[in-house]
């Protein structure tokens, strides 16, 4: 939008606001002569400003407020509301300001809040705000910010609390990171504001660093419990409505990180929510309070949405080199995704983190006690470096997801796909170690230097890329970067129709097998380059099948099954569709989809017509190894099926992970502990 527009969209909102609410949109379409992306932004502004449900909270129209809201008269230093003297203001908002205070009847400081008079006018507005403030006034604990009074003067709505000396957990997590005992301490005390907030009947809704305040005596107190909304009153859904915190972080994209990146997956649907949604912001928190980074993010508050209801936060070991397994555990069952699998009662959450300082306590008291030092392998030692492969980086190379270029967010899938294709092809050499594809697509859409990559997933070449897509065209950039220093060793440009992708596939896996200098044996060179289709539309629909598959969800599985059915429409002899579908059918029954009684006929047909089509489908053998080890109970065929699967993709993980359950199944420990090592080598970040 041009500055011209903005200028527009500031001078129409603002006459807007002059207006009777029935009247304003009226009035905006008027004013706006037509011009739907000046009347898009105005009514947006309009609806976060309307949707804003408490007086603490910041709506979308904070982020244009200071050239909107002339009108607001600030309060002057000296100026007297009440018993309170104004020092200086020390916060605004689009809801009103914040001032430091002097209370001159007992001679201490306080903040004021003062609600913006434009809202005031609004007796809704007005009794909102004297509701939700004497909810918050309700709670009386140590680590949550006391409210003294709601007070009126000079026509001045205001909220008197205490002043908080300090700094806000995100003021001090862009100077440095906590040490581990430090994330538990601030930890344990921000669950215990909520275990007293949950049990008042109050959610907080926005718990974030900002709102953390850190006493220089190590006390943390919760701020902003103007957001909080008492549950009974918040399940009363109003027709299905989205969440207005939603409504406003979508509306300011310079905002949007501040807030959305730590709502729960329900308050992003703008589902009803209860205590756990802060119990999955409270983790959010913990994870960025011990890795430095936010779990959750997206190059826009869309993006950053799907990334909290689909993806799964990179590991820990990523960023952070020694810190307590138990505390990983705790952070995950926070962001489960599903509301039943998190920690039902913030109490619980606190006795776990309680019971885990304890411990770190007398670890500490015991190794000062017995001379041990850091580096002492104590057997009482909790806090533990994560598990390593020691393999060799020679000949290595994990394959990243590449970054989609394209004007339309939904070539996500192609991207995804592309990198995934070229990461198969190159898996089936035997000279080349090739990291699995859930390790190396747990760096998407992660700032993670190129060094800490390789370090962590143990290869010493890194493939990246990026895809341009509009229609058929195709523009796609790759390099190959050593890992270790970050010199490129190859990179290259292509400008191609749709229809060329396979043989853009093949170049940049010669290109890349040629500056690793790997040797190919065999028949290694045709199987790289094998096509199983030259259906460009069929090939399209595959990944867009894999690209849901990967979501790991009920919906996403679904979908995947009806993308592999329509490129198979398209190509009847495309082997791969045969085999994912056959796939589909084994996860599904495993995770109770289906009763595997009534699709295992289908499985089985899916899995022969691949290998009926391709006998030299790794998938495909894979698929009919699970079907006689867990079904039929034809150990034989099982184990011939099995060593079939690693022999053709000797860096699948997968086979080698369900190859060595299976031997471990016969009792032949030492080849499953072989298999297993392997496919932790290929895959250290595995999804359970």
């Amino acid at each position: 939008m041009t500055e011209a527009q903005w200028q527009l969209v500031r001078e129409i909102f603002d006459s807007a606001l002059r207006c009777a609410p029935e009247e304003r949109r009226h009035f905006v379409h008027k004013a706006c002569d037509d011009d739907k992306t000046v009347i898009s932004e105005v009514e947006s502004l309009l609806s976060s400003l309307e949707g804003a449900e408490s007086f603490l909270e910041t709506p979308a129209v904070a982020a244009v407020a200071r050239g909107i809201e002339g009108e607001t008269k600030h309060l002057e230093s000296g100026q007297i509301l009440g018993q309170y003297e104004i020092v200086e203001q020390i916060g605004e908002g689009g809801m009103g300001e914040v001032y430091l205070a002097k209370d001159k009847k007992l001679d201490r400081h306080v903040a004021v809040k003062v609600l913006n008079e434009k809202l005031s006018r609004d007796n809704a507005n007005l009794q909102r705000f004297i509701r939700e403030a004497k909810a918050a006034s309700a709670l009386n604990h140590p680590n949550i910010l006391v409210i003294h009074e709601i007070a009126e003067s000079r026509k001045a709505h205001f909220i008197v609390s205490e002043h908080i000396e300090g700094n806000t957990l995100r003021e001090i997590l862009r100077d440095k990171l906590l040490e581990v005992p430090g994330v538990i301490d601030v930890g344990v005390q921000i669950a215990r504001a909520l275990v007293a907030a949950h049990e008042a009947s109050l959610v907080h809704r926005d718990i974030k660093p900002e709102n953390i305040m850190i006493r220089p005596d190590g006390v943390v107190k919760v701020l902003d419990f103007g957001l909080a909304k008492l549950v009974e009153q918040k399940n009363k859904s109003v027709l299905g409505l989205e969440d207005p915190t939603l409504q406003q972080n979508l509306t300011a994209i310079g905002m949007i990180l501040g807030t959305v990146a730590y709502m729960s997956p329900e308050q992003t649907r703008g589902d009803r929510i209860d205590a756990r949604t802060d119990i999955f912001s409270f983790g959010t928190l913990l994870y960025e309070m011990l890795t430095g980074e936010q779990p959750f993010t997206g190059e826009t508050a869309s993006h950053t949405i799907i990334a909290i209801l689909e993806q799964e936060p990179a590991p820990v070991s990523l960023f952070v080199n020694s810190y307590p397994p138990e505390l990983e555990r705790i952070i995950k069952k926070c962001l489960e995704k599903k509301v039943d699998n998190r920690y039902g009662l913030a109490k619980a959450l606190l006795e776990d983190l309680e019971e885990l300082k304890g411990e770190l306590t007398f670890q500490s008291k015991l190794e000062r006690n017995s001379g041990l030092n850091k580096n002492t392998k104590a057997r009482t030692q909790l806090i533990q470096p994560p598990i390593k492969a020691d393999t060799e980086k020679r000949n290595s190379i994990a394959v990243l997801p590449f970054t989609n270029m394209s004007a339309e967010s939904e070539n996500e899938y192609f991207c995804d796909g592309l990198a995934e294709e070229l990461l198969n092809a190159l898996a089936k050499i035997e000279d080349l170690k090739v990291a699995a594809r859930t390790s190396a697509f747990s760096f998407k859409n992660k700032n993670v230097e190129i060094s800490k990559i390789g370090e962590t997933l143990n290869v010493s070449t890194l493939l990246e890329g990026s895809v341009r897509r509009s229609g058929n065209r195709l523009r796609i950039s790759v390099q190959l970067v050593n890992a270790a220093e970050g010199y490129h060793l190859w990179s290259e440009s292509y400008d191609r129709e749709m229809q060329d992708i396979f043989d853009v596939q093949d170049e940049i896996t010669l290109a890349v097998v040629d500056a690793l200098k790997v040797k190919l044996l065999g028949g290694e060179k045709a199987a790289i380059l094998k096509r199983y289709t030259e259906n460009p539309e069929a090939y399209d629909l595959y990944l867009n099948g894999l690209y849901h598959c990967y979501k790991w969800t009920d919906e996403g599985l679904r979908k995947s099954i009806e993308y592999f059915e329509k490129a198979l429409e398209k190509d009847p002899q495309f082997a791969p569709a045969y085999a994912k579908i056959a796939d589909y059918y084994h996860f599904s029954s495993h995770i109770g989809l289906f009763s595997p009684q009534n699709i295992l006929p289908k499985w089985k047909a899916a899995a022969l017509r691949a290998l009926e089509i391709d006998n030299g489908l790794s998938d495909a053998h894979l698929a009919m190894a699970h079907i006689y080890f867990y079904y039929e109970r034809d150990w034989a065929r099982a184990d011939s099926e099995f060593q079939q699967a690693v022999k053709l993709n000797p860096n699948s993980t997968y086979a080698h992970k369900h190859y060595g359950l299976f031997l471990a199944s016969r009792e032949r420990f030492e080849e499953a502990v072989t298999e297993g090592r392997r496919a932790l080598e290929l895959d250290p970040f595995p999804l359970p």
